[in-house]
Formats: structure tokens, C-alpha cells, sequence
């Protein structure tokens, strides 16, 4: 009979090991698709759309600097990116 205790702690024992793993396992899944979710948001997507945005304004431009800056500064916002000027440095 004390065997049979024995046997049922360590199956309980390697149960809950097994339930911890998969529940850490799932937390670091849940965690790498938000970091996912968030560098795509961030990072990934504006990078495309300033991109097209650059392309699409060069061909519309017709290398004019105004035109350009306002399809590009219009395209920014149809992919709803707000246009930051960049300040100039005085030396």
C-alpha cells in the first residue's frame, strides 16, 4: 500500500511539473507574439509606408520639392502616420 502512495506523489509531482511547463511555455509564446505584434505596429509597417510614400510622391513630383513633400505628406497621413519635421541644427 505505501508503494502505491509512493507511485500516485511522484505522478502528481511529474503532473505538476508538466502543467508548469506548458503553462511557462505558453506565457513565452503569448510574449513573443506581442513583441511580434509590437515591432510590426511600430516599426515594420511605417517603414513600408514611408517607403511607397517616398515612391509614389517621387513619381507624382515630377521633381518639384513642394509637390513632393505634399503627396508625400498627404500619403503619410492616408496611412495614418503623422509627418514629424525634423528640426535644423545650427552649427
Amino acid at each position: 500500500m505505501r508503494g502505491r502512495r509512493v507511485n500516485k506523489a511522484v505522478k502528481e509531482g511529474q503532473v505538476n511539473r508538466l502543467f508548469y511547463g506548458r503553462a511557462f511555455a505558453l506565457l513565452v509564446v503569448l510574449a513573443l507574439l506581442i513583441g511580434g505584434g509590437l515591432f510590426f505596429w511600430y516599426e515594420y509597417r511605417p517603414a513600408k509606408a514611408r517607403e511607397r510614400c517616398s515612391a509614389e510622391a517621387v513619381k507624382r513630383a515630377d521633381k518639384d520639392p513642394f509637390v513632393y513633400e505634399i503627396v508625400y505628406r498627404h500619403c503619410l497621413r492616408t496611412h495614418g502616420i503623422e509627418y514629424c519635421e525634423q528640426k535644423e541644427q545650427k552649427d
